[in-house]
């Protein structure tokens, strides 16, 4: 057996589906097929029952699982000691980003890890914040940027990098609609709202209180450039970064309402295991310069 099928073993588990299994792996459909097939072949028992509804665990398949995910345990810590025991960042490193790389400051990054690693590729991935976290937790990633409301915890370890002020925005046609109104003025309006696990939804239950339950919901997205086309479009009020509300209402296309703004961090996070591996040591350097932060930052 080999190592890339026991991580498509584990893969289809966790998703119980075989295409969800192929995004997560960046592999086609097909190859996870072959992937699982030759491995009950080589262990001589059947893995997952197929159904319409999707991929489940065999009695014996359950039972070895465990046995898989801890040989894959095993390798991913016999690689991070050879990558501590070499001086050499080499490598592939997969991260992801929650928001535009500019504000993140992703090319001083990239271009300081270049000059100081030139053996380490950086892959880059677009993506929501609670998606990253599930994403570097399960190892799909080894690290991303996330809005929080609060530091990570358990297996999940983050660097502090900077803070940023939400503005409740509107079409740029309202400003005198929305002049003078407080929170429960706003519940009344019709909202570009967010998934569940959204980060903003705490900061908005917080502000609107009961009201948030009752807010009409004219979309739902977690896509800032969706949000913002809405928003300019005329579908309702919605929540935007500082920096990108006053840049679009200098351009006559939203306007902010005059109410307080709304404090959210931004974390690059990895998992704590990880916190040896000399790649994920490299960002978190590069990133405390180009952040001017002191300390370690960590959580």
């Amino acid at each position: 057996m080999e190592l890339y099928q026991l991580r498509t073993f584990a893969a289809v588990a966790r998703a119980g589906h075989l295409t969800r299994a192929a995004e997560r792996l960046f592999i086609s459909q097909p190859a996870v097929s072959a992937h699982i097939k030759a491995l009950e072949e080589d262990l001589g028992v059947a893995l997952f029952t197929r159904s319409a509804k999707g991929m489940q665990l065999t009695r014996e398949g359950a039972a070895l699982l465990e046995h898989a995910e801890a040989v894959l345990t095993r390798a991913e810590e016999l690689k991070r000691a050879a990558r501590a025991l070499s001086e050499d960042v080499a490598g592939e490193l997969r991260l992801a980003l929650h928001t535009d790389p500019e504000f993140l400051r992703v090319l001083p990054l990239l271009e300081l890890l270049r000059t100081t690693h030139p053996n380490l590729v950086v892959h880059l991935r677009q993506s929501m914040s609670r998606v990253i976290m599930d994403d570097v937790r399960d190892e799909r990633l080894d690290g991303g940027f996330a809005y929080s409301t609060t530091p990570p915890e358990g297996d999940l370890a983050g660097l502090r990098v900077a803070a940023t002020e939400l503005y409740v925005v509107g079409p740029a046609a309202w400003r005198e609609r929305l002049a003078g109104k407080g929170w429960d003025g706003l519940a009344e309006e019709p909202w570009v709202w967010f998934s569940d696990s959204s980060p903003y939804n705490p900061l908005l239950a917080r502000c609107l209180g009961p009201r948030a339950r009752t807010v009409r919901k004219a979309a739902v997205t977690d896509y800032e450039e969706t949000l913002r086309t809405l928003v300019k479009n005329g579908t309702g009020l919605s929540l935007m970064r500082q920096d990108e509300a006053l840049r679009c209402e200098t351009a006559g296309e939203v306007c902010v309402w005059g109410g307080s703004g709304q404090l959210l961090d931004i974390y690059f996070l990895h998992r704590r295991d990880r916190e040896p591996d000399p790649a994920i040591r490299a960002v978190l350097a590069a990133l405390r310069g180009i952040w001017s932060l002191t300390g370690n930052g960590c959580a």
